[in-house]
């Protein structure tokens, strides 16, 4: 009977470190620095402006991740994007602008780094905006440039591991909402009566859903949510069976583990569902219709869960994070929803 327990005892101890060596392999290579640094993050400014890719060596996982990620088409297919030169122009004026950087405390006991570009004209409007996985503030030019036309200030938070950020490991937007929190309470010690918007892309639209579901002063006005998704958990399952063509059981779950262990959440509690379902901030909800990344069916998720003032724009035809590419109907929505809370306060 003692052989039969051994090996038994010895299988279970195999599987377990099988299970958890998966759950770790699985963390570092799709929450670290390094794979934020391996997405737009990583693009020298010198680059886009000269309008193609440097040379860039990337291992066949890198590669992997990077897709798994949703840079499908990859780095080099990015410039070759009929929307690249909008995407260009954005960056220069966000480098031109020379943005201010700026530090504070977060709740989370690190301090946090953001850019700040004030307005030529007086205005007490801030929008905070937040860019997605592996990419930057920088890269948020072309948003940031519309709403500097309109005479906002922009804030421009570094989210968990991204570009300045001192954070190791990247949260997807469930530790970064306690930064937005921080950056909030900074603007209202800063300025005087500043009036607030949220507006996020990606996975910095998980980050703004999931911040509004915090307590939030009345000065954060409204909120733009762009193609976020539902919950870590339902991203990365959909991400797992879409391009790895296997179950997520029990890939995600070693995954969840160990994210668990080490920053202390579950990927299904970490969910924009479940935090607009205690929104108050009325939040304007954006997907396209071509979203392979972040499936079109999560904006009706988000959207029938949410409990405050709110209203939808489908983008026909955009794929993920291409929205504002079609200007005058991004803007146009945009523009016509803040109007409804902050009435003349656009130039």
């Amino acid at each position: 009977m003692k052989k039969p327990l051994i090996y038994a005892g010895a299988a279970a101890l195999a599987a377990g470190a099988a299970y958890l060596g998966t759950g770790n392999f699985l963390f570092g290579q799709l929450l670290s620095k390094r794979t934020a640094a391996n997405g737009f993050c990583g693009l020298p400014n010198e680059d886009i402006l000269a309008g193609k890719p440097g040379e860039k060596k990337m291992s066949p996982w890198d590669s992997f991740v990077q897709n798994l990620i949703g840079e499908v088409s990859g780095i080099g297919g990015f410039y070759e994007k009929p929307y690249f030169p909008i995407f260009q122009e954005g960056v220069k004026w966000y480098l031109d602008k020379k943005p201010q950087e700026v530090i504070t405390d977060s709740p989370r006991g690190e301090r946090i780094h953001a850019e700040v570009i004030k307005n030529d004209i007086p205005s007490n409007v801030w929008v905070i905006c937040v860019h997605g996985f592996g990419s930057c503030p920088r890269d948020l030019g072309t948003i940031a440039q519309q709403y500097d036309a309109w005479s906002c200030n922009i804030l421009f938070p570094h989210l968990c591991a991204h570009g300045k950020s001192e954070s190791k490991f990247i949260s997807m937007g469930w530790l970064d909402r306690l930064d937005m929190t921080a950056w909030i309470a900074w603007l209202n010690r800063e300025y005087d009566n500043p009036r607030i918007i949220l507006h996020g892309v990606s996975m910095g639209s998980a980050t703004v859903m999931m911040t509004t579901g915090e307590p939030l002063p009345d000065n954060v006005v409204c909120a733009i949510s762009d193609c976020g998704y539902s919950s870590i958990w339902d991203e990365y399952a959909s991400q797992i069976t879409q391009t790895l063509h296997i179950p997520a059981f029990p890939v995600l779950n070693s995954l969840d583990t160990v994210v668990r262990l080490r920053l202390g959440f579950s990927l299904k509690e970490a969910s924009s569902v479940e935090q607009v379902k205690k929104s108050k901030t009325p939040t304007l909800f954006i997907h396209g219709d071509a979203d392979e990344f972040v499936p079109f069916e999560m904006l009706g998720k988000v959207y029938e869960a949410a409990a405050c003032e709110k209203a939808k724009l489908v983008v026909p035809g955009a794929a993920h994070a291409e929205g504002a590419y079609y200007p005058a109907l991004y803007y146009g929505a945009i523009r016509e929803f803040i109007e409804r809370y902050m009435p003349g306060a656009l130039l």
